[in-house]
């Protein structure tokens, strides 16, 4: 029997009915030889994962399934998983032949999973006219967007990419003059009750717009993306490691995830994404930009402009 360690910090809001998935994925891989222990992280748990494995003292898992994508994106936690050796998933598992897909890439050991695209969420009475609204472009006219969460990867996610196209100095101002809240549900609530006109939410709550006094709608310069990814250290056979990972991307989960939580499912076998054809525009930072920023100068500007402290900023 092979013992292996999963850590998982993924779907938040779907994740009473991911446990129910990964129950049923220990018992049918103990048949196969495998004793997984999965470990869970994110809302409701006493860390996030980034959190946790920044401790100098933190046990390292064998596979890892994250959106805290701090885990991959803090080179100090990154070269700590690859001290070992991660396996080369991207080169062994096929994913879904769609544009949005291939701009998930980032290497060769880190698989892509899920992506979660935020969308826009609008007081219809404002912004009844228009579904062509661009974020680069409120980020210029400094607009008080609303968006969530500050500590987690959403708001991260959103600011890199803005930080990438638009330069430090707006993103910096852009920062100043949005109200980021607590959690992505908070921004998608404060249109709902009036408060804001205009917010970045994820998909899945943009499926309870009314259509009338509220309305949801893809950025017209691209959804920024917030993925998660698969990686496999080589603490554990290749082949026991792609035996997992091809039981998470079972059809049955990734239908589910699409179909539940408007999402895009990166798995060859998942049906057609909900919210946008094969020439939809999703975008994120890339791995060139991510290589060169360093958690010391992003956590100098995130603090500064939020006024926030974050586990990772250390």
């Amino acid at each position: 029997m092979i013992k292996i360690q999963l850590y998982w910090n993924n779907i938040c809001i779907l994740h009473r009915q991911e446990l129910v998935f990964l129950d049923r994925i220990r018992s049918d891989l103990r048949q196969k030889g495998i004793d997984l222990n999965v470990r869970c992280f994110g809302l409701g748990y006493s860390h996030h994962m980034s959190e946790y494995l920044m401790e100098p003292e933190a046990i390292l898992p064998d596979i890892v399934v994250s959106a805290d994508l701090e885990v991959f994106e803090d080179q100090r936690i990154y070269i700590r998983l690859a001290e070992s050796g991660l396996h080369p998933l991207a080169n062994c598992l096929p994913v879904k032949q769609a544009e949005c897909v291939r701009r998930l890439h980032r290497s060769d050991c880190l698989l892509p999973y899920l992506a979660i695209p935020l969308v826009f969420f609008a007081d219809s009475r404002k912004f009844g006219g228009s579904n062509s609204i661009c974020l680069d472009q409120l980020v210029k006219e400094g607009y008080p967007l609303t968006f969530g969460g500050v500590e987690n990867s959403a708001a991260k996610t959103v600011v890199k990419t803005i930080w990438e196209s638009c330069g430090p100095d707006n993103a910096r101002r852009f920062l100043s003059n949005c109200t980021v809240t607590h959690m992505p549900i908070q921004a998608f609530q404060s249109v709902r009750t009036g408060e804001a006109a205009l917010a970045l939410v994820p998909s899945v709550y943009a499926l309870r717009a009314d259509g009338r006094q509220k309305k949801a709608f893809w950025p017209a310069d691209g959804a920024v993306a917030v993925p998660s990814y698969i990686c496999a250290r080589k603490t554990i056979p290749e082949d026991a490691a792609l035996t997992v990972i091809n039981a998470l991307r079972a059809p049955q989960i990734s239908h589910f995830y699409v179909n539940n939580g408007c999402l895009i499912s990166c798995s060859p076998q998942s049906p057609k994404d909900i919210w946008m054809s094969d020439s939809g525009l999703l975008r994120l930072p890339s791995p060139g930009f991510l290589e060169t920023l360093t958690a010391g100068s992003f956590y100098e500007l995130y603090r500064n402009c939020l006024g926030t402290e974050t586990a990772t900023s250390a």
